[in-house]
């Protein structure tokens, strides 16, 4: 493939130069020439990536060895771009969120390695894919990451709940991504003050309000319908007292937290953004990707966000207490090795998620419901027009006609109220 082809398909600034440099990062090999580059722009599924496009790359190079002999090797790459077509750009302001996951990588990731290689921590986190390249200028944004794929990690489709083993192994890494931070912020306050602060919320703000209401409304109106055919009243009583609440502010305040508990957080913890290498049955080890709304504020955003989203319901409610026992064991631990023991007591943990419920719920609405949409739910991207269209118009939100999709959702409902969350 040529690098014009290339540019035509991705961004007119991922050149001649920047394959170079990917090929001199990854590659072990010396005198490197590229031989062809293959590209394949049809694996992922429709509403799986609205914010950007994505490709993958095969870099196919010959070189020399340590011992001088010939050798050929293909790169893999994963490339995220702005999409090309222009009202999708408008619409989801889709700029914005690759400034901020270029910002995690470039900003916030590279002094968290530091950090860690500092204290010889012997726990290292890894779990984040290597990036090989970027550029960023609102017009022809790029992420060029190592694809994972190729080293037998798979990705979790949307809509399924996890079960306890992939739960309570997803808990311990986010624990661990959490626990860098929090031992960061804790000896390097300064430093992480303006490392985190590069993040930007892209998404739940007051100024899109206009934006996300019509789109909140549409959620709502479904998960009533859902909560009403599945559940006795009391329930319903419940949860449209809560809808009646200002929702979406609430959110919006639990986006921007600080206190004891505030950490870069992932911010999108949905199963399908954790990649998952199995040894057989069991799991060998688990990456976190897309950190597009990735954010600053309380630790319980990201841990309410993924158990209410990703975790099965009835395993839910036998075991919630232990799943966050969990969670914070594996915090302590990872603090302690990273010399920052005694931050954080379970109480601690218990408060700070109660403060986080109106977030945790409400994002929660959002996502079961978002990920239970079929692919004809979803507007076709790549053919809107216009300078920007309503969301409604992209994700047709409406009343579930699947009984099992109901069911999810209202689970999810009764599991909430009985707790007295809401």
């Amino acid at each position: 493939m040529s690098v014009t082809r290339l540019q035509n398909a991705i961004s007119a600034k991922f050149n001649l130069q920047v394959v170079e440099d990917i090929v001199n990062k990854k590659s072990h090999l010396e005198e490197t020439i590229v031989e062809n580059i293959r590209i394949d722009e049809n694996f992922t599924n429709k509403g799986d990536a609205y914010i950007g496009q994505i490709c993958r790359l095969g870099i196919e190079i010959c070189g020399k060895n340590k011992t001088k002999h010939e050798e050929k090797d293909c790169i893999s790459v994963v490339v995220k771009f702005l999409p090309k077509n222009l009202t999708r750009r408008k619409t989801f302001r889709c700029h914005l969120f690759f400034n901020n996951e270029i910002n995690f990588y470039t900003k916030v990731w590279p002094p968290f390695q530091k950090f860690q290689e500092d204290r010889n921590n012997h726990g290292y986190f890894d779990n984040v894919p290597l990036l090989l390249s970027f550029y960023k200028d609102g017009e022809n944004d790029f992420l060029a990451l190592s694809d994972l794929t190729v080293e037998g990690y798979q990705r979790i489709p949307r809509g399924k709940a996890l079960n306890q083993p992939h739960t309570s192994a997803f808990l311990k890494l986010l624990a661990k991504f959490h626990a860098l931070s929090l031992a960061f912020k804790d000896q390097r306050p300064e430093d992480f003050e303006n490392i985190a602060t590069t993040l930007r919320e892209n998404y739940y703000h007051e100024n899109y309000r206009s934006w996300f209401e019509p789109h909140l409304k549409n959620l709502f109106a479904t998960a009533i319908d859902a909560v009403d055919k599945q559940l006795p009243q009391r329930y319903s009583k419940t949860f449209e007292n809560f809808l009646k609440t200002d929702v979406y502010s609430g959110i919006c305040e639990g986006c921007r937290v600080r206190g004891p508990l505030s950490v870069v957080t992932h911010g999108d913890v949905w199963a399908p953004n954790f990649l998952v290498k199995y040894d057989g049955e069991n799991i060998e080890k688990i990456v976190i990707i897309d950190f597009q709304l990735s954010r600053y504020t309380t630790l319980s955003a990201d841990l309410t966000f993924f158990l209410f989203t990703c975790a099965d319901v009835d395993f839910l409610e036998e075991k919630w207490d232990d799943l966050v026992e969990l969670y914070y064991e594996s915090l302590v631990q990872n603090l302690q090795e990273l010399g920052s023991g005694g931050l954080v007591s379970l109480g601690d943990l218990h408060d700070d998620l109660k403060r986080s419920m109106v977030f945790g719920v409400g994002v929660a609405i959002e996502n079961i419901i978002m990920s239970l949409l079929g692919e004809e739910d979803v507007e076709d991207l790549d053919t809107l027009q216009g300078d920007e269209v309503p969301v409604t118009n992209v994700w047709k939100v409406r009343p579930f006609q699947d009984n099992s999709k109901r069911e999810r959702f209202a689970k999810f409902v009764k599991f909430v109220v009985d707790k007295n969350f809401i």
